[in-house]
């Protein structure tokens, strides 16, 4: 089972897409999104050290008309970081906005734990709110003399006529692996500050514990000096002056045993 490089979550990676974005183009044998997330897996692999350093969970069987199943909602709720590829068709998904909005209210909008990668170009005006602050990495190109747009990587990555593809693609390893390794330090931070605490806690009743046990040896052997005299008090030969010198030690001891008595309790009740 591959662990996530990130503590406390079952996958580090989501991938959010519509089902019409990875349908393959004449002349390649896989969909854009696939061809788009098998070189991210190579990039990550490369910034990570392995390629079993992190985990991705993608939905390869999803279909268009799909809602949002019990799997794909736990898997969302439980990732450390979503890469969103944004279109027209993600807009034009129910279900895709909802996994969206779902991580959303979950990590907030600053969190930068959202990856918006843009197949095409689309105008901010026709932005959902939430979508609008959120930076992208443009997987397209303008045309200068036309001033149309058109996604890279169609039919396929071509590193020859599109080296500005892999440039973003690149991009986007680099900054999800510094996410991945903030997110990783936050969180072994967080252990090593619970465990010292813990750590503490128990240092401190330990204490507290030989403390009270302290307190209750000394306590049961006034009560044991205080019971001796009552013993010796009980002689009617004992000299008046000798009475009265063992009858205020036992005072003394009374007075002291009630004190210990006081602590024990301020003890066991921390």
């Amino acid at each position: 089972m591959m662990s996530t490089y990130v503590p406390n979550y079952k996958k580090d990676i989501f991938i959010s897409y519509a089902h019409v974005d990875n349908e393959p183009f004449a002349g390649a044998d896989k969909g854009w999104v696939t061809t788009l997330i098998n070189g991210l897996k190579i990039e990550l692999g490369k910034q990570l050290g392995r390629t079993d350093a992190y985990s991705l969970w993608m939905d390869y069987q999803l279909r268009g008309n799909e809602a949002v199943t019990p799997d794909i909602d736990e898997q969302l709720n439980n990732c450390a970081t979503l890469v969103l590829i944004f279109s027209r068709g993600y807009l034009a998904s129910s279900w895709c906005l909802l996994e969206m909005n779902t991580f959303l209210s979950k990590v907030g909008n600053g969190s930068g734990r959202i990856f918006i990668v843009e197949q095409d170009f689309i105008p901010r005006e026709e932005k959902p709110p939430e979508f609008q602050d959120l930076l992208g990495y443009s997987f397209w190109e303008r045309n200068s003399d036309t001033g149309r747009t058109r996604s890279l990587g169609i039919p396929k990555p071509n590193p020859d006529r599109e080296p500005e593809y892999y440039q973003r693609l690149n991009e986007l390893a680099r900054d999800l692996t510094d996410k991945l390794n903030q997110l990783k330090n936050e969180a072994l931070a967080a252990e090593a500050k619970d465990e010292g605490l813990s750590r503490l806690a128990a240092l401190k009743k330990s204490r507290l514990e030989n403390k009270k046990a302290s307190l209750e040896a000394e306590m049961a052997g006034k009560l044991k000096e205080h019971e001796s005299i009552s013993i010796s008090l009980g002689n009617p030969r004992l000299p008046p002056d000798t009475k009265k010198r063992l009858t205020d030690k036992q005072y003394q001891l009374e007075a002291e045993a009630e004190k210990l008595e006081t602590e024990i309790k301020l003890i066991s009740e921390q």
